[in-house]
């Protein structure tokens, strides 16, 4: 009867496990998702792109953005993912109440990088700039509006871990704060190119 026990507990273990070694399927599902989110954001940045190219005009509109708030919230997202990471380090090593105090950082300045940009979107909306004024500012508002649902998102993930941890009571999602992480971290990659193609790419463009 143990044999037989012993025997089915092997064989499930060999079936529960069918990805490539050394990578486990929360991994595997983060890095399906992060590589659907380049193409979508690839496909966007490369349209802005060529448009941009065949459009130098667009430099007396892109000249109008707020480069001192979006210098802020790069620095803002910049600061959060050290601190995202130092959260993955403490959880690592088991040091839950350290790394729930560097998720609500995260969160902190997540939320402040929101409300920066909803104060960037209010001062355009007061000088009569919107999604249909035209190609420019659709791609800017559709290109940071999509960014920051992924921004939103990365916040409710990281709320719900920092919630666990708080009360170190993470158990088995200890893993899934290096999961957020990792989407964490590439959430401010696509910012980092994002900042400079919308509001530094303006002296070359008048040329």
């Amino acid at each position: 009867m143990d044999n037989t026990a012993a025997v089915h507990h092997d064989e499930y273990e060999v079936e529960d496990y069918t990805g490539p070694a050394g990578t486990t399927a929360g991994r595997l599902g983060v890095w399906i998702l992060i590589s659907s989110e380049i193409v979508l954001f690839a496909g966007l940045l490369g349209s802005y792109i060529l448009f941009r190219i065949f459009h130098p005009e667009w430099y007396e509109e892109s000249s109008h953005l707020n480069l001192y708030l979006g210098t802020v919230n790069t620095l803002l997202l910049l600061t959060s993912n050290f601190f995202m990471m130092k959260a993955t380090t403490a959880v690592e090593k088991d040091d839950q109440k350290l790394s729930a105090k560097y998720m609500l950082l995260t969160i902190a300045l997540g939320l402040a990088f929101l409300a920066v940009k909803g104060v960037e979107y209010t001062l355009e909306f007061k000088h009569g700039e919107f999604p249909s004024t035209g190609p420019f500012w659709s791609f800017y508002f559709l290109l940071t509006g999509i960014h920051g649902t992924h921004i939103l998102g990365g916040l409710v993930a990281i709320t719900l871990l920092w919630i666990h941890a708080k009360n170190n009571a993470l158990g088995e999602l200890k893993g899934r704060v290096a999961l957020t992480g990792l989407y964490w971290s590439f959430v401010e990659l696509v910012w980092i190119f994002l900042f400079p193609l919308l509001y530094l790419l303006r002296e070359g463009a008048a040329k």
